[in-house]
């Protein structure tokens, strides 16, 4: 079963002040000598002045597991557009071993507005995926995650991809095979307090549970 081993509160600790200038730029600082993987990512193309930077396992005192850190960072303004952490999270039920996005920043700014524009999804997709062939969501949905991973949901129904909704205590696993399936376990998903913790949404270019 995966194990959230994420320390809520010492992560957000990272995102309470990227809106602020010192903070964005101290970032920037301690990203920009990191792995440049535009061009790894499948369909991106950026403005001038834009980098797509990869870095490993930079805080291991704040999470315990393998991550790495994927940042849209600007060079001529010297600070970060876009932040995202990933883990590594090993499952014995779905015998793979997916990644999953802990949290998602980007700015509001307005001169990253329209590079910013499908970011996300175009990570999502022609990236991790295209990677490491399994994405589950985060145990700690905040409402923007779960619009987020809703709208992917319905992408990887065109895209012919495999939807499943999971229940890592019990190990049951359900597939969704149509948008509307999608309205149908998102309820399930999220919409029990009692037990949305321990249910996550999973996309997949493979059928699971893995052979």
């Amino acid at each position: 079963m995966p194990k959230n081993l994420v320390n809520a509160a010492k992560v957000n600790e990272v995102f309470a002040h990227l809106n602020e200038g010192q903070d964005n730029r101290a970032l920037y600082s301690a990203l920009a000598n990191g792995v440049d993987i535009t061009s790894e990512v499948k369909g991106m193309m950026l403005a001038p002045g834009y980098r797509l930077v990869r870095v490993e396992n930079r805080m291991p005192d704040r999470i315990s597991q393998e991550h790495f850190e994927l940042a849209l960072i600007n060079d001529v303004s010297e600070d970060v557009a876009y932040y995202n952490r990933v883990v590594f999270q090993p499952d014995a039920v779905l015998r793979c071993r997916p990644v999953t996005q802990i949290l998602v920043w980007r700015s509001l700014k307005r001169d990253h507005r329209s590079v910013l524009h499908e970011l996300a999804g175009l990570i999502f997709f022609g990236y991790l995926l295209e990677r490491y062939d399994v994405i589950v969501s985060d145990m700690n949905q905040t409402h923007d995650g779960m619009s987020f991973w809703q709208a992917r949901m319905y992408d990887a129904i065109a895209f012919d991809m495999y939807v499943y909704a999971y229940d890592m205590m019990s190990g049951e696993i359900r597939k969704i095979s149509s948008e509307d399936d999608v309205g149908v376990q998102e309820t399930w998903l999220w919409g029990d307090p009692d037990h949305h913790e321990t249910r996550l949404a999973i996309i997949s270019k493979v059928e699971l549970p893995a052979a």
